[in-house]
């Protein structure tokens, strides 16, 4: 994300990187050598903040990017910590004070003006800014740090660097409304299409978005809210319509899903009673809301298996819901509580990867799914007694994991601290109070949850200071011109600025898998891998499991993203470094699903083809031995297959006719709702054994890998008959 006048000044941004890389491109024609004497080249340049106020005292080293290590980093070198040095390309370089020392490097004077000398002009390189070591003003980087360019490109004007700032140590947090405040419409930077973007959205109250929230841009984010009946209780529906309800059936104590839930009354056997059709609990889904007014939200829970249970027709609060990209989950308060608890998911959201549905043979893949990690979804909310074969509903007791579970990045990373409710004894949580937030304390008073503005950028509360002086700025003398002071973007923390790693540890922090298991004390925004390390608890990616080629990740609720990007050649190359901004708007702005630069499905989109001019029938031609329509061809359709499952998923290849038993996992291949970031084709050989069917091998160990046979090639193919290839070099 960018900040306040940052933001304004992403336009300038865009077009220096731009400049170089295109500058880099035409200098790679030039002759740079007379018979083997390397021609030096000497460059100028400045180093400032996003303001063009001076940086004094940095050094800019400068980094032959074909000295840049590009040794491939695997999932088993980054558990063991081999791959930590080599997942920094220029920081792992520039922090080895005996490489640093023979590298050309500048320091910036008092107009943050330095001068390189002895540059090999037939190179190209990054230019990676590291602030002295007594300023904490600034951080390591600089938008010359992730592409490679050539120094006779630029020598005739010389390179302008700018830094981010940082937030400093006392700095608190202020609340996403007060950073609406400056950049909302009207303002320097108005950043309210951030009010779209699906962290914004994190957690809403049923069909009453926030002022901080537009769930406009989302078609499917609203499809479980509007599934509750208006009425004034669960046997009270308005005129000619039904409370809607979902039926609990085919009870199994020992599965995760324990019970098979759906909008209608299946004629199933259940395993456990032996009985057609049993029906354990029902649950009516009911609102006093209206097309016109606002109103609550309940569940209430009819216990069909004993009618003579004494919490028979349990009503659960929805005070809110969280989650809407591949899965939704309700989060119910119960009564004589404050706490939020995770009940059940919705994984059938319109225009979803998640695309469940009673018909599977499969229980995660059905539309409604009980489970939730943190806070044990609907299992907290009843009791078996095996020797009665009888479910009793329940308040969850004393001890339950509420949602604040959740809280390290779902409630407010940073700002986030834990409590013990004292007439409850609940675990409850607090952030930074904010208007337009939501209570998750349980004592009326609002605050800022989910992935918001400072999850991004720290906290805002000395940025916000220093910009309130800019509201009667004094004025300067330079020479015989009166300057005003400007006071905007500072103390605020710009990932555009940063170097690509750092950039992607921001997101990494919560799209790693997990490991970071302490809300209170959360990484910081801005730093490096290596002290990210130091905040991760256990084994590293010791949350992620793998597909037999032991590479592409099987997903999780936390997403694939950030593991999968350390194993792609975006993190670690010799050309263009890239991060997850470079490719996702994080504010919000873009009209492409997951807020993409550029169209998925398009071929021809500057997503990829910015970077990777390719005619892409041809490509696909070359690697494939067959000719194939480039416009059909979108290059996330290869290279982006979805091997990690979150939600439902789908189902891909099917090797014969369903019949909705078990024995339909011999011929089912799923296509996952979590999209590889590894960048890399699979091949058959990915699947452990070549041809492997989808179900439990001979070794017991599990099925085959989705695709090819469902993502890319098995799409359109018989994937039976695809050739084997070995694997390609990544």
């Amino acid at each position: 994300m960018k900040t306040l006048s940052l933001i304004a000044g992403r336009g300038r941004l865009i077009a220096l990187a731009v400049a170089v890389l295109v500058c880099g491109l035409i200098a790679y024609q030039v002759d740079a050598t007379v018979g083997t004497k390397i021609k030096l080249a000497n460059l100028k340049g400045l180093v400032t903040d996003s303001h063009s106020r001076p940086v004094v005292g940095a050094t800019v080293y400068f980094i032959d990017s074909s000295t840049v290590n590009i040794t491939p980093i695997t999932p088993p070198d980054v558990a063991s910590g081999v791959a930590t040095a080599y997942d920094e390309p220029l920081e792992d370089i520039v922090n080895n004070a005996a490489v640093a020392k023979t590298l050309p490097q500048a320091k910036t004077n008092k107009k943050g003006q330095f001068s390189v000398k002895k540059l090999n002009a037939a190179s190209k390189y990054f230019a990676c800014v590291v602030p002295a070591a007594t300023d904490a003003n600034y951080l390591p980087g600089g938008d010359a740090s992730r592409i490679a360019f050539a120094p006779k490109a630029v020598a005739k004007k010389g390179i302008q660097i700018q830094v981010s700032w940082a937030t400093p140590s006392g700095a608190t947090y202020i609340g996403s409304t007060a950073c609406y405040v400056c950049h909302g419409p009207g303002g320097a930077a108005d950043i309210s299409s951030n009010k779209k973007h699906a962290h914004s959205l994190m957690f809403m109250r049923p069909l009453q978005p926030s002022a901080n929230q537009d769930p406009s841009a989302h078609v499917g984010w609203l499809d479980l809210a509007n599934k509750f009946t208006p009425a004034t209780d669960y046997k009270t529906p308005l005129t000619g319509t039904t409370i809607e309800t979902l039926w609990f059936q085919e009870f199994n104590s020992s599965a995760t899903n324990k019970f098979v839930i759906s909008e209608t009354k299946g004629n199933n056997v259940d395993p456990t009673t032996g009985k057609a059709g049993s029906v354990w609990l029902k649950a009516y889904l009911w609102t006093t809301a209206t097309a016109t007014t606002n109103g609550n939200f309940y569940v209430t829970l009819e216990n069909v298996n004993n009618p003579s249970d004494p919490n028979n027709f349990l009503q659960l609060q929805v005070p809110l819901t969280m989650g809407g990209y591949i899965r939704q989950r309700l989060l119910v308060t119960p009564p004589g509580l404050k706490g939020l608890y995770q009940f059940i998911t919705y994984a059938a959201i319109t225009g979803s990867a998640s695309q469940g549905s009673i018909n599977y043979y499969d229980r995660s893949r059905k539309a409604f799914l009980e489970g939730g990690s943190g806070g044990g979804g609907m299992s907290n909310f009843f009791t078996y007694d095996s020797s009665k074969k009888l479910v009793s509903l329940r308040v969850p007791p004393a001890g339950t994991e509420t949602v604040t579970g959740c809280a390290y990045c779902h409630i407010g990373a940073g700002s986030y601290q834990e409590f013990k409710d004292p007439g409850t004894g609940e675990s409850m949580a607090h952030t930074v109070g904010d208007p337009n937030g939501f209570d998750i304390g349980g004592d009326g008073q609002t605050q800022d949850i989910g992935i918001t503005c400072e999850q991004c950028h720290g906290p805002g509360s000395q940025h916000r200071a220093e910009a309130l002086k800019g509201v009667n700025p004094p004025t300067t003398t330079k020479g015989k011109k009166q300057q005003v002071v400007d006071y905007s973007a500072k103390f605020i923390v710009n990932p555009s600025l940063l170097c690509a790693d750092r950039a992607s540890v921001i997101c990494g922090r919560c799209h790693d898998g997990g490991e970071v298991t302490n809300g209170e004390n959360f990484p910081p925004v801005g730093i490096s891998r290596a002290q990210y390390l130091t905040y991760v608890t256990g084994p590293l990616n010791s949350r992620h499991t793998r597909w037999p080629d032991q590479l592409h990740d099987k997903g999780g609720h936390e997403g694939v993203a950030y593991n999968d990007y350390l194993c792609a050649q975006h993190s670690h190359n010799q050309r263009q470094l890239v991060a997850c901004d470079d490719c996702h708007d994080a504010m919000g702005d873009s009209t492409y699903r997951y807020f993409l630069k550029g169209d998925p499905d398009d071929p021809n989109s500057p997503l990829c083809q910015r970077c990777h001019a390719k005619d892409v029938s041809a490509h696909v031609t070359e690697k494939t031995g067959n000719p194939m329509d480039g416009s059909m061809m979108a290059c996330r359709t290869c290279h982006m297959s979805r091997t990690g499952k979150g939600g439902a998923g789908a189902p891909g290849l099917i090797l014969a006719t369903p019949t909705g038993l078990s024995s339909d996992a011999n011929i089912f291949y799923w296509q996952g709702d979590q999209s590889s970031h590894v960048m890399d084709v699979p091949h058959k050989f990915s699947t452990g054994v070549a041809g492997q069917v989808p179900g439990t091998n001979a070794n017991g160990t599990g099925g085959a890998m989705p695709i090819p046979y469902t993502n890319a090639c098995g799409t359109c193919h018989d994937a039976s008959k695809l050739q084997f290839q070995a694997p390609a070099a990544h």
